[in-house]
């Protein structure tokens, strides 16, 4: 896989990741759902920082 297909995949992945975890907890709309948000957002720039820069546009 070249590098500008990986990084659109670990990008578009991430994304999805990501709103999925927002549409989750705003579904559930507890306490920590800001919470889990900013979890959810720190650990996939950790997980496609080092691939692509983490820009995780949604």
């Amino acid at each position: 896989m070249t590098g500008t297909v990986r990084n659109a995949v670990a990008e578009a992945l991430a994304t999805f990741l990501f709103v999925f975890t927002i549409i989750c907890a705003i579904n559930g709309a507890g306490d920590f759902a800001p919470l889990a948000i900013g979890f959810a957002l720190m650990v996939l720039v950790y997980a496609t920082g080092h691939l692509s820069g983490a820009h995780l546009n949604p």
